[in-house]
This record gives C-alpha cells, sequence and structure tokens, in this order.
C-alpha cells in the first residue's frame, strides 16, 4: 500500500564530468568578475563619447560604418558590425560575441549548428542575446547544396551570427549614442 512511485514530472540529473564542472565554475566565476570590474570601474558617458567620436574620425572605420543593400526596391542602411564593435568597445563594460552550442540533422537531412549571439551591459546589468539555427546549406541561382567543410560551416555560422551580435549591441547602447 505504501509503494513508491516516481514522478513523471522529475527531471533527470545528466551526469556531468569533473571537467564539465570546472568549466561551468571557470565560466560562472568570469562573468561575476565581469560585472564586479564593471561596477568598480563605471564608464564616463563623457569620454565614452568623445572615444566614440575619435574613434570615427579614422577614415577607414568612417568607410566602413555604414551598410547598405536592396530589398524589393527599397534600400536598406544601418550601422555595419564594425561601426557597432567600434561603438561598444569604447562605450565601455559591454560584453559580446557568439557561440555555437550544439550541432545537429535536421529532418530534410541538412545538417545544422544552434547558435547564440549576445551583447551585455555589464554596467546596466542589461543583456541581449538571439539564439538561432543555422543550416548547414549554401543557397545558390540553381538550387543549392550541403556544407561539409568545417571552413565553410564556420564562415556561414559566423556570418549569420555576426548580423545578429550588430543588432545585440544596438539594443544594449543607448540609441543616443549610436545616432551620434
Amino acid at each position: 500500500m505504501n509503494e513508491l512511485v516516481e514522478s513523471p514530472f522529475a527531471a533527470e540529473a545528466p551526469l556531468a564530468t569533473a571537467g564539465a564542472r570546472q568549466s561551468e565554475s571557470r565560466e560562472v566565476a568570469e562573468i561575476q568578475t565581469q560585472y564586479l570590474m564593471a561596477q568598480r570601474f563605471p564608464r564616463d558617458p563623457r569620454a565614452s563619447m568623445d572615444g566614440i567620436i575619435n574613434a570615427f574620425a579614422r577614415p577607414r572605420l568612417a568607410e566602413r560604418a555604414q551598410y547598405e543593400y536592396a530589398r524589393g526596391g527599397n534600400d536598406i542602411t544601418g550601422p555595419s558590425i564594425h561601426a557597432a564593435q567600434a561603438i561598444a568597445q569604447q562605450w565601455g563594460n559591454v560584453a559580446f560575441g557568439w557561440q555555437e552550442f550544439s550541432r545537429g540533422v535536421g529532418p530534410d537531412g541538412v545538417p545544422y549548428s544552434e547558435v547564440k549571439a549576445y551583447a551585455t551591459d555589464l554596467q546596466a546589468r542589461v543583456p541581449r542575446d538571439i539564439k538561432f539555427i543555422c543550416r548547414h546549406w549554401r543557397d545558390t541561382k540553381k538550387g543549392g547544396y550541403k556544407l561539409s567543410d568545417e571552413r565553410d560551416i564556420y564562415e556561414l555560422c559566423a556570418n549569420m551570427a555576426q548580423r545578429r551580435v550588430r543588432a545585440c549591441i544596438l539594443a544594449v547602447v543607448p540609441q543616443d549614442v549610436i545616432d551620434t
């Protein structure tokens, strides 16, 4: 009558290796340190804005600061990833980048990567991340094909991720700073 029944909602605890636990602990410590350093050494908004303006005085960065392409008869423009990265670096206390989490094969047989792009204002504690699936597929005018070369896969993921990193940076840095 007092039989124990296992809950169907209980999650199995994943078996973590000592190396995985150590890696996770190191990652948590690094993130905590970044937040603590941002609080200890807050940005000076005036000096940061001066740094941004001076950075864009460099001709090479200024030339690459905008992107533009045509879609549906309209010109689409905005700050490039180079501009967003320069702004984030000069604004200070902003961590940004991208990470590939895992790989799999879709139901259509095409491999894919699960990727996360992120930017975090460590001082204001404002995170923004975008998770997405990057199919290992190259579209061409005559159809498309699966990618199998690791370099091609990396470059495809990096290209797709950088657009999302730009969006994340632009979401955590104040709009008036971007407009300047």
